[in-house]
């Protein structure tokens, strides 16, 4: 019945499936193979150029409706040159995106490229600095107007990290794309005060030389009707830059990223504040001069905002942080590493506003968050699907409880470095047993939120609160516990240090996960065993630094994770040569090893693995004690 479903219907179907389900539908038969490969579906195409390409192998991609291609590893070579228009001939009427990044290639190969790609909408050029090297690149005419043509389309174009681009060079590329929308120029070396550049008696100059920042803002002024995104991360944009180009006539942004610009202060973000309220995504990453006074004009002003990131502005408190409850269109807060923010300021900013429609946020580091917080934060906001709370130390089992009741849409949850967290918490149960254990109070001297000096649990209550959990999990008294978070597909629970076998067997049962990371936890072989015959799904594991585990734990995983493309087991020191011949023999689609530190593992084995396996990247670091 299948093979009769119409192609269309097919891929309608896999539009529904992650990228592994799809792969895995592919294979069905010829006909969802070809539904796979329609251009609703082919998100990202690589195809890898080099010295020795024909294009024999190319004729395989000639049935594809490729929409995007990145050109890497690209030489100067005749086969390769040859090999690459003609791919460009067959993908010239389905290509919608194309990407040079880092290639070297000559002028004239660049021009006939893309005189056959007629249907583009993005180009990326970043860090591809041959074209640009000589100063010449479409200094003829006949060339201007042939890509003027063709490249009508294109409406986002990327020139990041390209040392030599000039004003001049600058001012063609943006010719041959009239309707450019979206202009990313991340780490490129703009020169903001120009006066140097200018000859005497001249007023204004456009360089062949150096990129300025005023040919930039001639470009704003030209295009200010159109565009609608400008990245300028990782510049020496300052206040006053910032300021000139925010004002200008016309301009309505919707994207603005400043990620690392050091030089901006809160100048410079009240200014963009006042005269850019249509922005939905801003970015401000490491902007480390902006204070309150910013991010409250911000929060007051940019009401349309949607997607805001905050990540190290180490100098915002919860003052200013008060005031998202203004932002009533904001879906994604990235504000990982803020030391001064605390739960209350939180709690006021993303609490006070249910029809506030989060779905992402990142809470890194963010050291004085508390458990009340995160069970406001999810009891006001059910359909948040990411969630980082990593190295949120006073997280405790609450927490987890909280986020294991309401959180149902979760699909990405980070709580590494979470040391307060135990089974109980992941199993379901509120309050850890431990805390109900009397204070001694001749060994504890509390200073604020850290105890000095705690007697240590004496191995009798060691072993009451595991018969305690036994019980429990065998009476099936618990709820919530964290496998009821059934679309999760990203967990990270590296270095929570409180969990054990236990509670991991009981609760690592995700149909959906990709992506799990039990780093340094003292686990053994019985919860590699229960995780690999639960979590079908898995692509990416991390087991380092769990020393108990043996090579019957890898062989389980070689066996039943057929979808594993990256494995990390380094400082696994009870593992040998039989762990690396398990995954010879049964991990197929392997791309990516770490066995760094596994003192027992030989050289020689992983020699043997790299000669006759595909995988493309291992960490070998003092194997068997050797560099």
């Amino acid at each position: 019945m299948a093979v009769r479903l119409p192609q269309e219907v097919i891929t309608h179907i896999m539009r529904f499936l992650n990228v592994s389900d799809r792969k895995e539908a592919a294979m069905v038969n010829k006909t969802w193979y070809e539904a796979s490969l329609d251009p609703i579906l082919q998100r990202d195409v690589v195809l890898h150029f080099n010295g020795e390409t024909n294009y024999v192998p190319l004729s395989n991609f000639s049935h594809r409706r490729l929409s995007h291609l990145t050109l890497s590893q690209l030489d100067n070579s005749m086969n390769t040159k040859h090999a690459l228009l003609k791919s460009c001939q067959q993908f010239n009427d389905s290509l919608k995106s194309l990407s040079f990044k880092s290639c070297n290639i000559t002028e004239s190969t660049f021009v006939e490229i893309l005189s056959y790609c007629i249907n583009l909408t993005s180009i990326d050029l970043s860090s591809c600095n041959s074209i640009f090297l000589s100063g010449r690149l479409l200094e003829k005419n006949a060339d201007l107007q042939l890509l003027r043509d063709s490249l009508k389309n294109v409406k986002d174009l990327n020139l990041s990290s390209i040392r030599q681009l000039s004003d001049v060079t600058f001012n063609r590329i943006v010719t041959i794309c009239p309707n450019v929308e979206r202009i990313t120029l991340v780490g490129s070396h703009i020169v903001f005060s120009s006066e140097h550049y200018i000859p005497r008696g001249k007023s204004r100059v456009v360089s062949s030389a150096v990129l300025t920042f005023n040919n930039i803002l001639d470009f704003v002024r030209m295009q200010a009707s159109l565009l609608t995104s400008i990245d300028l991360s990782r510049n020496q944009i300052n206040d006053d830059a910032l300021e000139s180009l925010v004002t200008i006539p016309d301009l309505h942004l919707q994207e603005l990223h400043l990620m690392a610009c050091k030089e901006i202060e809160d100048q410079g973000i009240i200014a963009l504040s006042h005269n850019q309220k249509s922005l939905k995504i801003l970015d401000i990453k490491d902007c480390i001069g902006v204070t309150d006074a910013g991010i409250s004009a911000v929060a007051s002003n940019l009401v349309h905002l949607e997607n805001l990131a905050l990540n190290r502005c180490r100098n915002v408190t919860s003052n200013s942080v008060k005031k998202f409850r203004y932002l009533s269109h904001l879906q994604t807060l990235e504000m990982s590493d803020l030391y001064q923010v605390t739960s209350s300021g939180l709690e006021e900013g993303l609490c006070s506003n249910a029809g506030m429609p989060l779905t992402r946020v990142n809470l890194s580091c963010c050291s004085l968050i508390q458990d009340g917080f995160v069970e406001k934060l999810s009891y006001t906001h059910p359909y948040l699907a990411h969630l980082d709370l990593g190295s949120c130390n006073n997280i405790t089992n609450q927490s987890i409880f909280e986020i294991s009741k309401n959180l149902k849409q979760i699909q990405f949850l980070r709580l590494a470095w979470c040391k307060k967290i135990t089974d109980l918490g992941i199993l379901g149960f509120e309050q850890d047993i431990e805390e109900k254990r009397p204070t001694e109070t001749g060994c504890n001297k509390n200073y604020e939120s850290t105890t000095i000096f705690r007697k240590p649990i004496s191995k009798e209550e060691k072993m009451k609160v595991q018969k305690l959990k036994e019980e429990i999990i065998e009476k099936d008294l618990l709820r919530y516990k964290l496998s009821n978070l059934s679309k999760l597909r990203d967990l990270d629970l590296s270095v929570c240090l409180g969990l054990t076998d236990i509670g991991l067997v009981q609760v690592l049962k995700f149909q959906e996960l990709r992506y799990l990371n039990l780093n340094m936890i003292p686990i053994t072989d019985v919860t590699v065993l229960a995780l690999t015959a639960s979590n079908p799904s898995l692509e990416y594991l991390v087991l380092a630094k769990c020393a108990a585990i043996t090579d019957d734990a890898i062989e389980t995983v070689a066996k039943r994770l057929p979808r594993l493309n990256n494995l990390n087991i380094s400082s696994c020191d009870s593992l040998t040569d039989k762990s690396i011949r398990f995954i010879q023999i049964h991990c197929k689609r392997l791309r990516s090893l770490d066995v760094s530190f596994c003192r027992n593992i030989s050289p020689e084995a992983i020699d043997d693995l790299e000669r006759s396996h595909s995988v493309v990247s291992v960490n070998r670091r003092l194997v068997g004690g050797k560099t």
